[in-house]
Order: C-alpha cells, then structure tokens, then sequence
C-alpha cells in the first residue's frame, strides 16, 4: 500500500495541472481571430471547467458513500479531477 507524503502538495500540483489545461484545450482551437473562433474557445473553457468537477465529486462520493472502506479520500478527489481533465480533451 502507497501513501502519499503530503496532500496539500497533491492538490496544489492538481490546480496547478487544472490551470495548465486551460491553456492546453482552449489554446488548441486555433486562432481567436474572429467571434466564432472565440466563442468556440469559451465553450471548450466552459467545458474543461465542467468535467472535471464532475469527475471529481462523483469519485468524490462514490469513495463515501459507495465503496468500503467509506472514506472522504483528497486524494481519490484529485484523481478524479484529473480523469476528468483528460476525458475532455479528447473531445475539445
């Protein structure tokens, strides 16, 4: 079993990952040039905000709720903001 040495490091390196994403998915679509192009990178930015945050409470949730041992895991909550950030890059 693998613990981890210091959760406020895991969370800060996730934000610091969040914010780098905003860059990475918006800054992909291309040239903001005109309104549809920036109105195409406001969606994505929207979101790549929305899936992670979703990704994150639901593991957040089913790690107390659902599954044994019944813990509020950080840890299981960055995980999942980061499944989150990488499932939606695809799609942007």
């Amino acid at each position: 079993d693998f613990d981890g040495h210091s959760v406020p490091f895991c969370v800060l390196g996730t934000f610091f990952l969040w914010f780098g994403w905003y860059g990475f998915n918006p800054g992909s679509t291309g040239s903001r040039h005109d309104v549809a192009t920036a109105n195409t990178a406001g969606l994505v930015a929207v979101n790549t905000t929305l899936a992670p945050c979703v990704a994150g409470l639901l593991v957040f949730s089913l790690r107390a709720l659902v599954f044994q041992p019944r813990l509020m895991d950080v840890g299981a909550f960055c995980n999942g903001i980061l499944a989150g950030l990488v499932s939606i890059t695809t799609g942007c």
